[in-house]
C-alpha cells in the first residue's frame, strides 16, 4: 500500500458542532473516556461522578455527530447493554472549524478544562495535608541566583515539624502523597535546555510503559517547559 493510499489515523472534523465537542472542556470531558476504548455508559458515569442520564445524553449527541459508534450489544433480561467507542483513534480540528478568532483564544478555550481539573486535584491533595486552612500561604523564595520557588504550601512558616525549609524533603518521603507543583524560571544554555526537554519526554515515556491496566491510582500530569 502506498503512502498516499494509507488511511490516516486523524479523522478531520469540519462540522463545527463536532469540532466543538473537542474544543469545549465540558463536552470533551464526556467524550474522552470513549477515545479508542470500549466503554459502557454506566462505567463512564461512575468514572466522571455524574448520573447515567447525563452521560447518555452526551452519548446520543456524539452518535449523531459521528464521533461514537456502538461496538457490541450484550443481551440481558430487560434492556440490552451497549458498548461504545470513538470512531477514530485520533481527531484533527482545523482552526477554521472552531469559533475562536485567534490562536491564543483557541489555546485558552481548549486548556481551560485541563487547568481546572489540575487545580481541583491539587487543592484536594494539598487540603488533605493541612488540619487548618489558615496554614496555607504563598511562599516566594530566592537566592543570589534569583527566584527559586513560588508556591502555595499547607504549612505555617513557624511549624517546627514541617517548615517551608524542610517541606520539600518531607514531600519526597514515603509517607507523603505523590504530588508536585512548582513554578520557577531556570536559566539554561540552549543545549542544556534541549537536554532537559528530552529528559522530560524520556521520563514520561518510561512511566507510560509501567501503566497498570487495572488497579493503581490515577494521576494528572501536566508538564510545561517554554522559553519566556
Amino acid at each position: 500500500m502506498t503512502r498516499e493510499s494509507s488511511p490516516s489515523v486523524w479523522q478531520r472534523l469540519e462540522d463545527p458542532d463536532a469540532a466543538r465537542v473537542l474544543v469545549d472542556p465540558d463536552a470533551r470531558a464526556f467524550f474522552t473516556p470513549f477515545v479508542w476504548r470500549e466503554r459502557r455508559v454506566g462505567d463512564v458515569a461512575e468514572e466522571l461522578g455524574v448520573t447515567v442520564n447525563a452521560v447518555l445524553y452526551r452519548v446520543r449527541q456524539f452518535l449523531r455527530l459521528g464521533l461514537l459508534e456502538v461496538t457490541r450489544i450484550e443481551p440481558r433480561a430487560g434492556r440490552a447493554i451497549r458498548y461504545y467507542r470513538s470512531t477514530s483513534r485520533g481527531y484533527f480540528v482545523p482552526f477554521s472549524s472552531t469559533t475562536a478568532e485567534t490562536v491564543p483564544e483557541l489555546y485558552e478555550e481548549t486548556l481551560e478544562g485541563a487547568r481546572r481539573a489540575v487545580m481541583r486535584a491539587l487543592t484536594r491533595t494539598w487540603s488533605s495535608l493541612a488540619d487548618d486552612p489558615r496554614w496555607f500561604g504563598l511562599y516566594t523564595y530566592g537566592d543570589e541566583k534569583g527566584l527559586q520557588s513560588h508556591v502555595v504550601l499547607p504549612v505555617p512558616p513557624d511549624d517546627p515539624k514541617r517548615s517551608p525549609e524542610t517541606f520539600i524533603a518531607w514531600l519526597l518521603s514515603d509517607e507523603a502523597p505523590a504530588v508536585w507543583d512548582n513554578t520557577v524560571p531556570i536559566r539554561l544554555a540552549r543545549e542544556d535546555a534541549k537536554a532537559f526537554q528530552r529528559d522530560l519526554a524520556a521520563l514520561k515515556h518510561k512511566y507510560d510503559e509501567r501503566r497498570l491496566s487495572e488497579g493503581g491510582e490515577e494521576y494528572l500530569l501536566r508538564l510545561t517547559f517554554t522559553p519566556t
